[in-house]
């Protein structure tokens, strides 16, 4: 599902570009998520666009700012997670895409084996510690993930999350690695925000 467009007038000049160069990626006869993820942090390296934005979030409690919102299809937000906060490990089922602006972004990718009774076999897959210039990209059904600040890595991450769509108009999935479980998430369920 290619999604809604948006006007791209409306944006202030770099993510004017940005929403350019995704449609055009959009649009072409095979979606590159590799390409996605170079946009993304091409992006992330606009100090001047995103210094400001970054000063607005505050350093110790967990918050972002949208960027581009629409009502479905592609989003962008600028998220921060304080010192020690990683995300409950989730699914999207839509594609992703995080490129960290500033500090270290701990990114881990599970592969999970689901049972009716609610237990989960996880792997943890990939762990990578990024900074700016790296990027993470996942595609559904691999993308279950987690990230977020791991104490003693770096400075606390502020991020630019790229979502293919409305992940919460979609039935995902939060999972437990330390229980080894896992549980739905109706449309609309955020879940979890941390641990």
């Amino acid at each position: 599902m290619r999604g809604q467009t948006v006007n791209n007038d409306d944006f202030p000049g770099p993510i004017r570009h940005f929403l350019t160069r995704l449609d055009e990626l959009r649009s072409g006869s095979t979606f590159n998520m590799g390409r996605v993820g170079r946009l993304l942090v091409e992006l992330a390296a606009d100090e001047e666009y995103l210094g400001p934005l970054v000063a607005e979030l505050p350093s110790e409690s967990a918050g972002g700012t949208w960027l581009v919102k629409p009502e479905r299809g592609p989003r962008l937000v600028l998220f921060h997670r304080p010192e020690g906060v990683m995300a409950y490990t989730h699914s999207h089922h839509c594609w992703v895409a995080i490129a960290p602006v500033r500090g270290v972004e701990t990114h881990q990718r599970w592969d999970a084996v689901r049972h009716e009774d609610g237990q989960a076999e996880l792997r943890l897959a990939d762990e990578r510690a990024m900074t700016r210039g790296d990027v993470a990209t996942l595609t559904p059904p691999g993308d279950i993930h987690n990230h977020g600040h791991v104490v003693g890595s770096g400075p606390s991450p502020y991020s630019l999350i790229l979502l293919g769509d409305d992940m919460y108009a979609f039935e995902r999935e939060e999972y437990d690695p330390a229980q080894g479980t896992w549980r739905n998430l109706a449309p609309g369920d955020p879940g979890r925000s941390h641990r």
